[in-house]
């Protein structure tokens, strides 16, 4: 075994890492209830703009903490622009599919995710992809439309738009993010990723006119959203710090039921059959698609 492996290994404690990993999802499906509660009465640019801008104070403490002075280098300038606009179409798309659609839908679809890497996998990787995952990846989807159940009561086009521009655009942030990860800091990234979004979110702001909410309700529940998005990011870097992306990644579709009893108990969403099938065909798609993958990895 090489020092590095040795080294890598000492920082492994994959019952801390899981756990900080499920902490992870229960903060996501968090902010998604107080984003739902809050975008009828809110423009999505004021929620993005604090959501973005309390993000910052955290994430720059973690990496001058880190790293010191080399906290904000970056070496593949052009990909960390593709991985900001990237990521931030796919917040944008999240948030405004939760104003137009349930809980348990935005949640399910973007588990889609996995499919979307999949399906670009070959274009902007050059990865091989072999049949078995292609029929996955098509029986994915055939489990999002039932999720979304075309013409059915609440049917919003925009809704489904956003609902799969989210996952789409986070799967082209996490291909960029593969390519940066090979030679830049992922907290670096993060903290130009964020800041990004604060500064083009606050010019919308103030070029639309939007005015600051005065009750406190609001301005708390804005405050949270941000507060917890930093901590939401700090537990993904932790998490798989301390344990292998490989053993973390099924948990990740805890988010599907735990969504859908969110939007059950908070918001008096229906459970429907399609729903609850879709997402089934969805998560083992899915796991199918992790499953092949480290298969193919591990194979001579």
């Amino acid at each position: 075994m090489t020092g590095t492996a040795e080294e890598s290994d000492r920082h492994l404690n994959i019952p801390l890492g899981i756990s900080i990993g499920i902490a992870e999802i229960f903060l996501t499906v968090s902010i998604s209830v107080l984003v739902k509660i809050i975008a009828p009465h809110l423009a999505i640019i004021t929620i993005l703009m604090f959501r973005y801008a309390l993000c910052l104070p955290l994430l720059i403490f973690v990496a001058i903490f880190q790293h010191g002075r080399t906290a904000l280098i970056v070496s593949q300038y052009r990909i960390l622009v593709a991985r900001t606009v990237a990521g931030l179409a796919s917040l944008t798309c999240f948030y405004a599919a939760l104003n137009l659609l349930s809980l348990a839908k935005v949640t399910t679809l973007f588990q889609t995710l996995t499919l979307f890497i999949t399906f670009l996998a070959p274009f902007l990787l050059g990865e091989r992809v072999g049949w078995r995952r292609w029929i996955a990846v098509i029986i994915g989807f055939c489990g999002a439309i039932m999720v979304i159940s075309p013409g059915a009561d609440g049917w919003s086009p925009m809704g489904v738009a956003f609902g799969f521009g989210a996952p789409f655009f986070g799967a082209l942030m996490l291909v960029m993010l593969r390519k940066l990860g090979q030679s830049d800091n992922p907290a670096s990234t993060a903290i130009w990723y964020n800041g990004a979004g604060a500064l083009l979110f606050a010019l919308l702001f103030i070029w639309k006119g939007e005015t600051l909410p005065l009750d406190f309700a609001s301005l708390i529940t804005l405050t949270l959203i941000g507060v917890l998005s930093s901590f939401q990011q700090f537990f993904i870097a932790l998490s798989h710090r301390l344990a292998p992306a490989s053993l973390l990644a099924p948990f990740r579709y805890l988010s599907v039921p735990i969504g859908i009893i969110a939007g059950v108990t908070v918001f008096g969403e229906s459970l429907t059959a399609e729903i609850a099938i879709g997402s089934a065909v969805i998560v083992l798609s899915s796991v199918f698609i992790l499953w092949r993958e480290k298969t193919r990895r591990n194979t001579p």
